[in-house]
């Protein structure tokens, strides 16, 4: 798995995107990748920085897991053909990056239109609308959630139907 780093106060929430993905097979092989877009910056300065951001999530990582290796890569370049080159190098499985904190408008987009695997963009969700009523909540939470909503919503326009599954089989709701 390719896991590009931007180093943004969001890169943390794309790590953790990432090894979530990799908990789900037996041995995952990460390569934490950040690109870097300008010959100004110091490639040790960035092997650290990234070296920091990852290291403290892999420390939690290996509490569950110890059957995993990881990598970590600083290419300079244009992040979606370093992205792409290097998923391609190591046969990756998946990709992951963010949508977000970099500061490239379209990247994303364009590392999918690049990519020789299947690819995670990860997102900041949108606040919620926590609002809700009160009697639906109590219905859900009076029937075991077999119910979703009171009598008064149970009919709406856009509220369809839904379909329990206890033991393995559908019942009515």
């Amino acid at each position: 798995m390719v896991v590009g780093v931007d180093l943004s106060e969001y890169s943390q929430i794309v790590v953790e995107h990432a090894l979530d993905q990799a908990a789900r097979h037996q041995a995952p092989e990460l390569h934490f990748l950040h690109v870097a877009e300008r010959r100004k910056h110091d490639i040790e300065d960035l092997t650290e920085r990234l070296s920091s951001a990852v290291y403290p999530a892999l420390q939690v990582f290996n509490q569950y897991s110890t059957d995993w290796r990881a990598r970590l890569h600083v290419r300079r370049g244009k992040p979606e053909q370093q992205i792409s080159i290097l998923a391609a190098d190591i046969l990756a499985d998946m990709i992951v990056i963010g949508q977000f904190g970099l500061h490239r408008k379209g990247l994303p987009k364009r590392v999918l239109a690049a990519s020789p695997c299947a690819t995670l963009v990860v997102g900041m969700p949108k606040e919620l609308d926590t609002s809700q009523c009160y009697a639906c909540s109590a219905t859900r939470d009076r029937t075991d959630g077999e119910r979703w909503f009171c009598d008064d919503h149970y009919d709406q326009p856009g509220v369809s139907a839904q379909t329990v599954w206890s033991n393995g089989r559908p019942i009515a709701a």
